[in-house]
């Protein structure tokens, strides 16, 4: 199997898995609504991303084994996203392709939707049986410490003043930010195909580089693509003065950066000691060529 058709197959079965997971344990009507108006309507890579380190270090790897961890971080993803998309942070207007969640049911509904997919990440983790009692908990931690990081970046990201951003300081919030939810994917992909813990801080580095690349990737599509096209309010970050690579260095340096840092990962990936580590670097490289 290639990364494509695992990364569709996945797309499929967690969406179907969220909403009927997601209906089961919210009743209230609009809360409802909230939580389920972003659900599968993304790329879904970070699901994908836990399906795909499962295989490259079991390919007998069974869905059932990694289905409820991947929704978990689809989960905590959709979350993150509401959060970031309301007025007292980024003030977006479309997320996925479709009106943000704060402007298609209010804010106090989105702020409520936010937390009860967060709640429910580690609620669809507990429930899965596939797993031992071990592998719960390694996973769970994992979790939590990628929540915090990408909590604690969107606060260094609202307090970093642009005009004094050093490189450093851009780059741990693109760390934190978004490099540890790829980090904490892939790491609780390796746990499930069983990779020792020389696997899993493998897979922790080169989630970390992803999301950098990741990042960079958005920062760039920003003034290459459209809101229409990438399904998001783009143009964000620079009404909003926020730090990035672009305003560092430019579309020029921002590429550079790009570059190397696209070499550092297929290094990392090279380095892996994974049957199917194949399946990783076609990810990379989807990562690295998409549009939106």
């Amino acid at each position: 199997m290639r990364f494509r058709e695992l990364h569709e197959q996945v797309r499929c079965a967690v969406s179907g898995f969220l909403h009927s997971f997601v209906a089961r344990h919210v009743s209230e009507p609009r809360l409802a609504a909230a939580c389920q108006h972003l659900l599968g309507r993304g790329k879904l890579l970070r699901p994908a991303a836990v399906g795909a380190a499962a295989l490259a270090f079991n390919p007998d790897a069974h869905p059932d084994r990694y289905l409820h961890t991947a929704a978990a971080v689809e989960l905590v993803h959709t979350f993150t996203l509401i959060h970031d998309d309301l007025p007292e942070m980024d003030d977006a207007e479309m997320r996925r392709g479709v009106a943000t969640v704060h402007l298609e049911h209010g804010q106090d509904m989105a702020l409520l939707a936010g937390d009860v997919l967060f709640n429910l990440a580690f609620t669809a983790l507990m429930d899965d049986r596939s797993l031992e009692t071990g592998e719960r908990e390694v996973i769970a931690r994992a979790f939590t410490h990628s929540v915090n990081s990408v909590i604690e970046g969107q606060a260094r990201e609202l307090a970093l003043s642009p005009e004094h951003a050093a490189l450093a300081e851009v780059e741990e919030i693109q760390r934190l930010k978004t490099g540890h939810l790829f980090a904490c994917a892939l790491v609780s992909g390796a746990i499930i195909g069983g990779a020792d813990f020389v696997g899993r801080a493998a897979c922790e580095r080169l989630g970390l580089l992803l999301g950098q690349a990741f990042q960079i990737r958005d920062d760039l599509l920003a003034v290459t693509s459209n809101n229409e096209v990438a399904g998001k309010s783009l143009e964000q970050d620079e009404v909003l003065n926020r730090p990035t690579m672009l305003r560092l260095f430019g579309v020029k340096g921002a590429r550079k950066r790009f570059s190397e840092l696209c070499g550092q990962i297929d290094d990392a990936i090279a380095a892996l000691r994974a049957p199917r580590a194949v399946l990783l670097q076609e990810l990379a490289d989807d990562l690295r060529e998409r549009e939106k």
